[in-house]
Parts: structure tokens; sequence; C-alpha cells
């Protein structure tokens, strides 16, 4: 007779907590994610290419000015539904949208070879990172109107990086020219899981605040090209388009013994010498590229239910 009392009242008090969510048919939620993403390939190449050119005006003097700077995505909002299976148990479905570029020019002078060097290049990243997952809430007996949720689910983010270098060489009288833009695209296919508190302001308004954890990383990116190269002295102009892939790995140049980060596109595998970049005379530690989603974060918002 006991148990049963206190079956009675277990399920008696589980009908209560749940009764505000199984009147919820449908909620929508817009929130502001604080995560920052400047972990990635792309910065530690834009780092590397400043010291290049650092170690170069050591190497043969001159002066050096600019320097390119690294790409950093978010904060930014986010919009969720929430969809009601029964008792607490929901389908999430969430989208969001970020977009970041930088730009920089380097340049280099040397008055005694009468050379001038000027290097400009801009990086941008798209990204559209989508969320599918399940979620359980529940009421606290404690505070009337307030709520403690935690889901886990997949994380799919459809990514673009869009490379273009302008570069200029002038020696005496002659000047050469280098033109090439690259687009490139990938997906990446991650785990997320979140934990928070929410808490009815009026009947269908509650305020939201939650901490989140993605694992997500992009690689495999392919895309078109396209490249124009300006020579005095051979006095040739030559244009070339195709499709390349986007490699990351270290490189020693012809002029002293240090590696330093390359991050770019590449019709042909680099494994060869003969498929190596003008100036680079070898080549480690060579991989695919990739972009770095994984943040921990926190996010503030209202929902909205009907």
């Amino acid at each position: 007779m006991k148990k049963r009392s206190i079956l009675i009242i277990g399920l008696a008090y589980f009908l209560v907590a749940a009764s505000p969510l199984m009147a919820e048919s449908i909620s929508f939620k817009i929130s502001y994610n604080t995560a920052s993403v400047s972990n990635s390939d792309l910065n530690t190449w834009i780092e590397s290419y400043n010291a290049l050119w650092n170690d170069w005006k050591s190497k043969w003097g001159g002066q050096l000015g600019g320097q390119l700077d690294p790409v950093t995505y978010g904060p930014r909002y986010e919009v969720e539904i929430r969809i009601p299976i029964i008792f607490g148990l929901s389908l999430n479905l969430s989208g969001s949208s970020f977009s970041s570029a930088e730009e920089g020019t380097i340049q280099f002078v040397d008055d005694t070879r009468n050379q001038t060097e000027i290097d400009f290049t801009r990086n941008e990243v798209k990204g559209f990172p989508l969320k599918i997952g399940f979620s359980y809430i529940q009421s606290l007996p404690f505070l009337e109107n307030l709520y403690v949720f935690g889901g886990i689910g997949r994380h799919i983010a459809f990514l673009k990086y869009t490379y273009l270098q302008d570069y200029e060489l002038s020696i005496s009288n002659l000047s050469y020219t280098l033109t090439r833009e690259n687009t490139y695209n990938s997906q990446a296919l991650g785990i997320y899981a979140t934990l928070g508190f929410e808490y009815d302001l009026i009947k269908n308004i509650a305020v939201v605040a939650e901490a989140e954890k993605i694992w997500s990383k992009a690689d495999g990116f392919k895309g078109a090209f396209t490249s124009e190269l300006i020579d005095p002295v051979e006095n040739t102009q030559t244009q070339e388009t195709g499709k390349a892939s986007l490699y990351f790995y270290e490189n020693k140049q012809y002029w002293n013994d240090k590696y330093y980060y390359s991050f770019s596109g590449h019709e042909i595998k680099p494994e060869e010498p003969d498929d190596y970049p003008t100036g680079v005379v070898d080549i480690q530690n060579l991989r695919q590229g990739e972009f770095d989603l994984s943040t921990f974060s926190f996010k503030i918002g209202f929902r909205f239910k009907f």
C-alpha cells in the first residue's frame, strides 16, 4: 500500500510538472551566441606568412611595411524551432550564419637593387551551421516557471573560403604581376551538446540561458581558381583556370633553411619536387587544409511559445 501511494504521488508530480510542456505545441527561440572561432590552418598560415616576409627583410635588408591580419568569425545570432514529442522530449532544429573577411598589403622596398614588391591578399570565410538533435526539459520544484534542459545532436556546417592575391614585383623599369583567386567549398559533420535554463517571463515568452559545446572540423575543400601572370621579360600574359584542392603543409624556401606553413590550393597534390610551388625546395607534413569549428560558448535569448 505504501509503495502504491509513493508511486501515485510521484506520477502526479510528474504530470503536474510536465503539464506546461505537454500544452506547448511548438516554440521559436532567437539567441545571441558568444562563440568566436580563430583556430584554423588559415590563421596559422597567416602568422607564418608574416614571419616569412620579416625573415626576407632580415636577409636582404630594405624596408618592410604592412601585414596580414588573422580571420576571426563570431559572435552571431541563432534561431531554433523546438517541436515537442512527449513529456519534455523534443526535436530541435536550429541554424545560423557567419561571415568574416580580412585583407592586407605587404610592401617591401630595396633601394639598393631598385626593387619593390607589393603583395595584396584578401581572405574571406562564410559559414552556414545547422543543428538537428533532441532535448529534454524539466521544471524545477523550488522555483515556479523555472526549467532546466539539456540537448545533444548533430552539427552540420557548410563553408566557403575565398582567397584573392594581387602581387606585383617591380625591378628597374620592369613590372611582373600575378593575380590569383580561389574559391573553395566543403562541409563539416560534428556533434553538439547543450545545457541551460529557461524561465517563463509571461505565459508565452521565456528567457533562455545556456552553455554549448561543439566538436566539428571541416576538410576536403575543393573549388575553382583563376590566375593571370604578366611577364615583361618574356612579353607574355598567361591565364589559367581549373579546379584545385586545399592543402596545408610546411615548406622550405630556396633562400634559407627554415620551414614556413602554407595553406594553398593545388591541382595536383604536391608530393613530388616537380609539383612544388615556385621557390620551394622541400615540403613536409602535407595534409588537407582544415577549418576547426569546435567551440565552447554561452548563449542568451528569448523563446516564444505557441
